[in-house]
């Protein structure tokens, strides 16, 4: 629904991560802000949320879930959570914890290793911010 089944479909078969910038502009993100402007620009928002009387929020946010539900999220969400149990029993997922539990070490250095063939934006912009 956010990102459509294509480019949804490359990022889980590259695993290639995304930035807050690409992440606004797939419409998986609303917008990206540069880390030094993102307290304010998120406080303007939350401002501006806050003028609108709550009764009429909550009424408009199920308006937007229903129409989620009617589409099929609920059941694409099951479908997900149920397909990545499964995916956590397969051989790759056990020698990934058994490899945390046999050398130790952070998960963020774990997750760097796995991540490394695909460039991951952890790795590609160490230092940098988005």
């Amino acid at each position: 629904w956010l990102l459509g089944m294509r480019t949804a479909m490359e990022m889980f078969l590259t695993g290639d991560a995304i930035t807050g910038v690409e992440a606004a502009a797939k419409g998986f993100a609303n917008r990206a802000f540069p880390a030094a402007e993102l307290e304010t620009a998120v406080l303007t928002v939350a401002e501006r949320v806050a003028l609108v009387p709550t009764e009429l929020s909550q009424i408009n946010k199920r308006s937007v879930h229903r129409a989620m539900e009617i589409m099929g999220l609920r059941a694409a969400i099951r479908s997900g959570t149920e397909l990545q149990a499964l995916a956590f029993t397969t051989e790759p997922s056990l020698e990934y914890r058994r490899q945390f539990k046999r050398d130790g070490g952070s998960v963020r250095q774990l997750l760097s290793q796995r991540d490394a063939p695909f460039q991951d934006y952890r790795e590609r912009g160490k230092g940098k911010a988005d």
